[in-house]
């Protein structure tokens, strides 16, 4: 009996892709405390930091941005950004509409409740709008690599944002997560948070090293030191209050730590934020 060869078929003749009309790609490397406004004429306009630190202010309220966070607009509004006056940021901006910008708006609002994108363990995110640049600049360009391009970069973040089912040992990871950012100002510890879970400390270690890429004790310093320099850019505290407000006792200790996070001293940084509202 002669062998059947083997084959697969899939049929999308019911499947209604989304489409998207690319508008623009621009990338724009920002002076020292340089402001500007973002439009979307028409869609929506992504804005991707690749590199520096700036803000967004929507609503009288200021946000923060670092490499691997953004923001949305859409639709024919606008949002002012600063870029910060010691690390100037870089911005990719890349508007478009179509099915495809309603989508992606939607699954951003969603999921961050909010116009902020933030994915700073998803850098691949920023690869691919860097690639979409330097596509859009070669000098015989393609049609089909920028669409290619852009096509890959949207497909990252449908991917970064889309629910997916969470595997049961990630049901520990969000649960230490969400631990952390409610008790970050108190004295925790691996072992406190492992306890409270009812696992072990070393299975806690590698769910953070699987799902942050990073130690559970980093995980916490980086998240408190990040929180104090919210502080000290939104609140008029001092380097003790913010120190005791993230918690940490011993200023001297916060004030090691924060150098060797920010590269500078905790004081310098609230400084220098200082002179910026002014």
């Amino acid at each position: 009996m002669e062998n059947q060869k083997k084959y697969i078929e899939h049929s999308f003749a019911e499947h209604k892709f989304l489409n998207v009309k690319f508008e623009s790609c621009i990338l724009t490397e920002y002076n020292h405390s340089q402001t500007a406004k973002v439009y979307a004429s028409k869609g929506i306009t992504l804005a991707i930091v690749t590199d520096g630190k700036g803000y967004v202010t929507k609503e009288a309220k200021r946000h923060t941005l670092t490499k691997g966070m953004g923001f949305v607009v859409s639709d024919g509004a606008w949002l002012e950004i600063k870029s910060d006056n010691i690390e100037p940021f870089t911005v990719i901006t890349i508007s478009f509409c179509g099915d495809a910008s309603k989508h992606i708006y939607d699954m951003i609002i969603k999921r961050e409740q909010n116009i902020i994108m933030n994915f700073p363990d998803d850098l691949k995110i920023v690869d691919y709008a860097r690639n979409l640049i330097t596509e859009c600049s070669k000098s015989y360009r393609s049609d089909f690599g920028i669409m290619l391009s852009l096509y890959e970069l949207l497909n990252s973040i449908e991917n970064h944002y889309t629910e997916k089912k969470i595997p049961s040992k990630n049901v520990y990871m969000t649960r230490a997560v969400e631990y952390i950012k409610q008790n970050y100002n108190k004295s925790i510890s691996v072992e406190s948070i492992s306890d409270i879970l009812g696992i072990e400390r070393s299975y806690l270690s590698r769910l953070f090293k699987t799902y942050k890429n990073k130690s559970t004790q980093n995980f916490i310093i980086d998240y408190r030191i990040d929180m104090a320099k919210r502080m000290f850019e939104e609140e008029d505290m001092n380097v003790s209050q913010v120190s005791t407000a993230v918690g940490y006792t011993n200023i001297y200790c916060f004030s090691r730590i924060f150098k060797s996070r920010v590269g500078m001293p905790p004081k310098e940084y609230m400084d220098n934020c200082r002179k910026k509202s002014l």
